[in-house]
C-alpha cells in the first residue's frame, strides 16, 4: 500500500470510527440520518479501494469466453457459470490469494453475494424511469400516458407512482422495448418488497447458490411465502435459497475468495488480485440493470483486459467499454484522463482455437511453403486469418498512440488441456474437470491448430524476428496463451498498479472530502446550539498540521519520495566507484606488479629463485662476515614468485574482502547523512509544532488541573514533534550484514587459474598476456565487481534506514491519529473554554478534526503547509490564548 494509499485508509478509518462514537442523532432527523448513511457507504467504498488489491476487469461481448477464461486462468473449471449461450447476469468479483506452499491446487475460499444499497437501487430505478422515458416516445403513446410517465420519476418519497404506470401502460405492447423494461422494472419493485432488509448487505453462499447469483436471473412474478422479512438473516450468515431466488435482481455483485499455487499462477511481489467478471455486452438476455450495475462496476475497477471473440471477431461493444470508463459517476469522482485509461488497457483474442480457418491445408503451405520471407504483413493478409487482421487492428485503436502493447491470444480449451496434463487440476472426475472441459469445448466445430501456429512462430523469428505476433502466437501453442496472459497481468499489476490505484483512491478520496465537508454543514445546521472557543480551533489545527507533518516526514524517510531523492542516488553511486577506485588502487599488490614491468616491452617479469640463488646468498654472507657486519645465517631459496607479487588471484581475494566492507561502512554513513539532510528539511517545522503543544499544554494548566489521560496525551504530542527524537533513532540503525559466500561469489577472478606470471607457467603461453594492460583491465575488473556488490547492497541499507524511520514515527503516530485524541483534546471546551465534565463530541467536531489527507513529496512542504495550517491568516486564536 503506497503512502496517500495507507493515510487515505487510515482516514477513512478514522471517519468510520467517528461515525460510531458520535452521538446519535434524533429519531425525527430522517434527512441527517440519510446523509449519515450515505457518507457512511463512501467512506467505507474508499476503505475498501484502499486497502483491497488491484481490480482487473474482463469486459468482452457476450458468450466471448470470458468466464472460461477465468477458470482457466485460475485452474478451476466449473468456477463459475459457463454455456455456450450468454449466462452471466451479475458482475462476478474474484479475489485471488498466493496459496502456501504444499498446498496441492487451487482452492475456493470464500463465496458471498452483496446486495444494493438503498440509495443505489433508487438511482437503479430512476435510471429504468429515464430508459422507459426514451423508449415511449418511440413507441408512440398519447400525451395523457407519457405525461403521466413524465411525473412518475422516482423520488426521494419512493417510486410507487412508476410501478402503478408500468402496471397500467408499460405491459400493453407485449414483445416491445419498452415492456421489457417495464418488467425488469416490476421484477426489481416486487424483489424490493420481499428484500428490503437486505440492502447494503452481505451474505455467505453455498456452491450452488453462487452459480444461481452469477446467473442471469429467471425470476417468476409469483413467489410462495417462506421468508418473514422481518426476521432478516443476520449479515454474513448464509441466505436462505428462496430468498436468493426472489431477490436476484437487488444483487449488486458475487464476491469469491480463491488460492493458487505457484505452478498455476505465480503472483510474486503483486500478492493478491481481483478479477472481475462482467456480462457481455449487446446479450439479448441482458438487461438494463444488468448494463446499468456493470457501468457502475467498470468505473471503480482499475484495469480493463478487452477480450475479444477471435471467433466472429471485434465488435463496436470494446469502444462502447472504453466510452463507460470514460463517463462521470454519480459520486462526483473526477473522471480518469484519456490517457490513463488507455494506459489501464490490456488486449487479448478470446477462443481463438475457435478462429475460422477454412483451409488449414492451404494456410500452411502459403505460409510456411512459399519461399518469400515471412512477414506480419504477409500473416494478417492471408484470407483465413482475417479475424486476426481485425483483432491486431481493433486492438491498437484501444491503445495510446504510438505505443504496442502484447496482444495476447488465448483459448482456455487449450490452456485447461495443457494444466490438466501437467497434472495440476487432478485426474479422471476430480471436480468433472474433465466433463467440464468437454462440456465448454464440445462445439467448437474447429480443429486446434497449435502445431500449424508453433511452426508460424518459428518461421517469423527467423523471418521477421520484430513481429508481436511471434510471441503471442509460441506462448499460445504452448499452453493456449495462459502462461503468457497470467505474465502480462503480473507485470501490468507490478508497473502499474500503484499508480492506477493510487489515482482512483485520490479521486474517490476528494468526494468523501466534499461529502464530509457537507455532512459538517448539514451537522451543524441541525445542531446550532454547539459553539466551541477559539482554544478548540487552535488544538484542532494544531493537531491537523502535527498529523501532515508526520505523513511528510513519512514520505521523505520511509517512502524515499524527496525531491531530490534521484539526484541523492546518483551522486552517491558515484561517490561510490571514485571510492572503491581509490580502495583497489590502494592495495600494496599493485606496487610491486608495477614495479616488475619491463619498461621495454611493458610485459611483468616476475622474479623467482634460480640454482644459483643459494650460492649467490651465501656469497654475500661471506662478505659481510669479512666487514665484521651482524650476518644471520641465509634463508633457502624459494620457487615462489618475490614477496608482494600475486601469483594467483586468491591472494587478492582478502583485500577484495577488506574493501567490500570499508565500502558498505562508508555507504551506510553517506545513507544516514542523506537521511538526516531529509530529516533537517522538516527540523523547523516540527520544531515550531512543539513550541505550539507546549504552549497548549501551558494554557490548559492555566485553567485548571490537568486530567492525567489528557496530560500524558499532550505530553505524547510534544514528545513526537521533538526532530532530535528521530534523528537519535536513525542514528541507531545497524547495517544489515551481507553473506560472506556472496562477497566471493562477486570476485571477478576465476580462483581455479593462475596469473600468467607465475613461473609455473608453460613456456609456450603467450608473452603479451603479461601486459601491463592487462593489470589494468583486472584492477578495472575489481573495482566493478565491487562497485556491483555494494550497490546491491543499497537498497538494503536504505531499507533498514527506512524500517527505523517507519518505525520511529509509528511511535508518534500511534497518538496523533488514535481516534481518541480529538476527544481527550478537546472534548473538555465549550464556548465559555471551560471544561464540562468531558462532554461527548458531536459528529461535526469529529470530522472537522479529520480533514482530508494531502501526501506531500517535496522537502520543507510541511513547513508550508503548516504556515497556511496551523496560523492561517487569522491571528486571533493564538492571541486570545497568549491573553
Amino acid at each position: 500500500m503506497g503512502a496517500s494509499t495507507a493515510m487515505y485508509a487510515q482516514w477513512a478509518v478514522g471517519m468510520l470510527e467517528a461515525l460510531e462514537r458520535a452521538p446519535a442523532h434524533d429519531p425525527d432527523e430522517d434527512a441527517l440520518a440519510s446523509r449519515r448513511a450515505e457518507f457512511r457507504s463512501a467512506v467505507a467504498h474508499l476503505l475498501g479501494e484502499a486497502r483491497d488489491p488491484l481490480s482487473i476487469g474482463v469486459v468482452g461481448e457476450f458468450s466471448a469466453g470470458k468466464s472460461l477464461l477465468i477458470e482457466a486462468l485460475l485452474g478451476m473449471p466449473g468456477l463459475l457459470s459457463v454455456s455456450h449461450v450468454p449466462t452471466t447476469g451479475n458482475v462476478t468479483a474474484i479475489r485471488i490469494d498466493q496459496s502456501s506452499d504444499g498446498e496441492p491446487g487451487p482452492s475456493l475460499q470464500e463465496r458471498a453475494v452483496v446486495y444494493c444499497t438503498a440509495p443505489e437501487t433508487a438511482e437503479l430505478m430512476a435510471h429504468l424511469h429515464g430508459r422507459l422515458q426514451e423508449l415511449a416516445g418511440l413507441e408512440g403513446l398519447g400525451e395523457r400516458e407519457l405525461g403521466e410517465l413524465g411525473a412518475a420519476r422516482p423520488g426521494p418519497e419512493g417510486w410507487q407512482p412508476l410501478v402503478d404506470w408500468c402496471r397500467r401502460y408499460g405491459l400493453s405492447a407485449q414483445g416491445s422495448k419498452m415492456s421489457a423494461v417495464a418488467e425488469e422494472t416490476l421484477l426489481l419493485h416486487g424483489a424490493y418488497e420481499e428484500g428490503a432488509p437486505l440492502l447494503g448487505r452481505r451474505y455467505d453462499l453455498s456452491d450452488a447458490q453462487a452459480k444461481q447469483a452469477m446467473s442471469l436471473p429467471s425470476v417468476p412474478r409469483e413467489r410462495d411465502g417462506g421468508w418473514d422479512r422481518r426476521g432478516t438473516a443476520v449479515p454474513g450468515s448464509r441466505i436462505p435459497d428462496d430468498v436468493l431466488a426472489a431477490c436476484v435482481p437487488l444483487i449488486r455483485k458475487v464476491e469469491l475468495r480463491v488460492r493458487v499455487p505457484r505452478t498455476v499462477w505465480d503472483l510474486g511481489d503483486v500478492g493478491a488480485l481481483t478479477l472481475m467478471d462482467f456480462p457481455g455486452l449487446n446479450s439479448p438476455k441482458s438487461g438494463v440493470r444488468d448494463r446499468f450495475l456493470s457501468r457502475r462496476e467498470l468505473r471503480d475497477i482499475h484495469t480493463v483486459l478487452v477480450l475479444m471473440n477471435a471467433q466472429r471477431g471485434p465488435v463496436a461493444s470494446e469502444q462502447d467499454f472504453f466510452d463507460m470508463l470514460r463517463e462521470p459517476t454519480a459520486d462526483g469522482r473526477e473522471r480518469r484522463s484519456d490517457e490513463e485509461l488507455r494506459e489501464s488497457i490490456l488486449v487479448a483474442g478470446g477462443r481463438f482455437d475457435q478462429l475460422p480457418v477454412d483451409d488449414a491445408a492451404g494456410l500452411e503451405a502459403a505460409l510456411l511453403g512459399a519461399p518469400e520471407r515471412l512477414t506480419e504483413r504477409r500473416l494478417l493478409g492471408q484470407k483465413d486469418t482475417g479475424v486476426l487482421d481485425d483483432i491486431v487492428e481493433a486492438s491498437q485503436s484501444l491503445l495510446p498512440a504510438g505505443q504496442h502493447k502484447q496482444l495476447i491470444l488465448v483459448s482456455p480449451m487449450v490452456g485447461l488441456a495443457a494444466l490438466r496434463a501437467s497434472g495440476v487440476l487432478g485426474g479422471e472426475g476430480a471436480d468433472g474437470t474433465r466433463a467440464r472441459v468437454r462440456e465448454a469445448g464440445s462445439d467448437t466445430g474447429q480443429p486446434v491448430l497449435t502445431g500449424l501456429w508453433a511452426r508460424v512462430a518459428d518461421r517469423l523469428e527467423a523471418d521477421a524476428p520484430v513481429s508481436g505476433l511471434i510471441r503471442a502466437l509460441r506462448e499460445y501453442a504452448h499452453d493456449g496463451g495462459l502462461r503468457l496472459l497470467r505474465g502480462e497481468l503480473t507485470a501490468h499489476a507490478r508497473e502499474h498498479g500503484g499508480t492506477l490505484k493510487s489515482s482512483a483512491v485520490r479521486r474517490r478520496a476528494g468526494a468523501v472530502e466534499r461529502a464530509r465537508l457537507a455532512l459538517i454543514t448539514a451537522e451543524r445546521s441541525a445542531h446550532p446550539e454547539t459553539e466551541y472557543p477559539p482554544a478548540y480551533q487552535e488544538i484542532q489545527r494544531t493537531l491537523h498540521a502535527t498529523r501532515q507533518a508526520l505523513a511528510a516526514l513519512r514520505e521523505v524517510l520511509v517512502l524515499e519520495r524527496a525531491t531530490d531523492g534521484a539526484r541523492g542516488d546518483d551522486a552517491l553511486r558515484r561517490h561510490l566507484v571514485d571510492e572503491a577506485a581509490v580502495a583497489v588502487a590502494a592495495w600494496p599488490q599493485w606496487k610491486e606488479l608495477f614495479a616488475a614491468v619491463d619498461r621495454e616491452r611493458h610485459l611483468v617479469v616476475a622474479p623467482h629463485a634460480t640454482e644459483g640463488d643459494a650460492d649467490f646468498a651465501q656469497h654475500v654472507q661471506d662478505e659481510l662476515a669479512l666487514l665484521g657486519l651482524f650476518t644471520q645465517e641465509p634463508a633457502a631459496a624459494e620457487s615462489d614468485p618475490a614477496p608482494g607479487i600475486p601469483s594467483g588471484p586468491e591472494e587478492l581475494l582478502v583485500a577484495f574482502r577488506a574493501s567490500h566492507e570499508a565500502l558498505l561502512a562508508l555507504v551506510h554513513d553517506r545513507i544516514r547523512a542523506a537521511y538526516e539532510a531529509r530529516l533537517d528539511d522538516h527540523a523547523d517545522s516540527l520544531e515550531d509544532l512543539r513550541r505550539d503543544w507546549i504552549e497548549i499544554t501551558a494554557e490548559e494548566q492555566r485553567r485548571g488541573k490537568l486530567p492525567p489521560p489528557r496530560r500524558d496525551r499532550l505530553g505524547a504530542l510534544i514528545a513526537t514533534t521533538n526532530p532530535e527524537w528521530y534523528r537519535a533513532e536513525l542514528r541507531q540503525t545497524v547495517p544489515p550484514q551481507p553473506d560472506p559466500a556472496d562477497v566471493d561469489a562477486g570476485f571477478p577472478l576465476r580462483l581455479d587459474r593462475c596469473f600468467p606470471w607465475h613461473p609455473d607457467q608453460p613456456e609456450d603461453r603467450d608473452p603479451l598476456e603479461r601486459h601491463v594492460a592487462h593489470v589494468v583491465r583486472m584492477r578495472r575488473e575489481l573495482v566493478a565487481a565491487l562497485v556491483d556488490l555494494v550497490h546491491g547492497h543499497l537498497a538494503a541499507h536504505q531499507a533498514e534506514f527506512a524500517r527505523q524511520a517507519g518505525k520511529a514515527l509509528a511511535q508518534g503516530e500511534r497518538y496523533v491519529n488514535a481516534t481518541d485524541t480529538p476527544e481527550l483534546l478537546l472534548s473538555g471546551l465549550r464556548g465559555d473554554g471551560a471544561a464540562q465534565g468531558g462532554a461527548p463530541l458531536d459528529l461535526a467536531a469529529r470530522l472537522e478534526a479529520m480533514p482530508l489527507p494531502r501526501p506531500s513529496a517535496r522537502p520543507g512542504a510541511a513547513r508550508g503547509g503548516r504556515t497556511s495550517t496551523v496560523k492561517g491568516p487569522a491571528q486571533q486564536p493564538t492571541a486570545l490564548r497568549k491573553s
